[in-house]
């Protein structure tokens, strides 16, 4: 299971409560999907997407060093700091692979982008493109164990 402690690895400054114990069941992209005790990685428009994504399950994000941040987010969620979000996460992706190998609770990576999410909000093509080598990459790493939609 992905850690608070594994993703500050990655981070060159962060937000809110500290807590290396908490543990994250889902890393998602689509703000409209359904992801509990998940990490939040905005493509674009994260201002918007944000507040959705807490909504629907999310307890920490990525967000993009130097944007300026919502007022509504709780002073004690979790932001990490990045260069940039798609980038970042490839290498938690990589980095995870590495970890996780023969554990049995696994975080879920939801890298897919809902029908309807994708047209109304016109994602830039170089952004799908790049979901679309981190799918393939996330199916490398499940290996044998198949592939759900998440993939």
């Amino acid at each position: 299971m992905l850690t608070y402690e594994m993703v500050k690895r990655l981070c060159k400054q962060a937000r809110g409560i500290v807590d290396d114990a908490i543990t994250f069941h889902h890393v998602f992209v689509d703000p409209y999907e359904h992801a509990p005790k998940g990490l939040f990685v905005p493509l674009e428009h994260g201002m918007e997407t944000l507040k959705i994504a807490i909504e629907h399950g999310a307890i920490a994000a990525f967000w993009q060093e130097g944007d300026e941040l919502p007022r509504y987010i709780p002073n004690q969620f979790p932001i990490f700091f990045v260069s940039s979000p798609i980038q970042a996460l490839e290498e938690l992706l990589d980095m995870y692979g590495q970890w996780e190998n023969n554990k049995s609770e696994k975080t879920k990576f939801n890298l897919t982008i809902s029908a309807h999410n994708e047209q109304n909000h016109s994602y830039d093509i170089a952004v799908l493109a790049a979901l679309k080598r981190l799918q393939q990459k996330w199916m490398r790493v499940q290996g044998q164990e198949g592939c759900d939609r998440s993939c």
